[in-house]
């Protein structure tokens, strides 16, 4: 079991040394300490941009090879899955619209968790596809992101309909 959670280990690290950055950068930039604006509006952006650099992050850490396929199929996952909810249900359209509540909202985190797994075993099972001729420009690694947000359709077609 040791051996399979090894590739994990060094994304988990800089998930949590993300997080702490973004804290810290919060906390230093605001008015009752250094009052910079340029450290607080980057804590912030961390804080809003975590659950797209979880999907990342994920994606890339279930990929066999580490590829930038899989990071680009991650975020473009979390994007469909984010985006075609919300089209689907009132409820999901004003929390996404509102970026202040990423962070407070478990939606955005599943939503992470689900398109980095999805990105990651779409990178594994399609990153040796073959295409004919007329198509190979999208064959090999340039497919995953295609394959992973096909899928992602059908996951926010399924998380709009029912997430209330």
């Amino acid at each position: 079991m040791q051996s399979k959670n090894r590739p994990y280990v060094p994304y988990a690290i800089l998930l949590i040394i993300i997080i702490l950055l973004g804290a810290f950068l919060h906390w230093l930039g605001g008015p009752d300490k250094l009052n910079i604006g340029f450290f607080y509006w980057i804590g912030k952006d961390i804080y809003a941009s975590y659950p797209q650099i979880v999907a990342i992050a994920l994606a890339v850490a279930i990929a066999r090879e580490n590829q930038g396929a899989a990071a680009l199929a991650g975020f473009l996952s979390f994007e469909v899955i984010t985006q075609g909810a919300a089209a689907l249900s009132t409820p999901l359209a004003k929390i996404v619209n509102n970026p202040v509540s990423y962070w407070n909202d478990s939606f955005f985190m599943v939503c992470a968790i689900t398109a980095g797994i999805v990105a990651g075993v779409a990178y594994n099972r399609f990153y040796k596809t073959k295409l004919p001729d007329w198509l190979g420009f999208f064959g090999g690694r340039r497919s995953v992101p295609i394959v992973s947000a096909a899928i992602s359709l059908f996951i926010a077609l399924i998380l709009g309909n029912t997430w209330h």
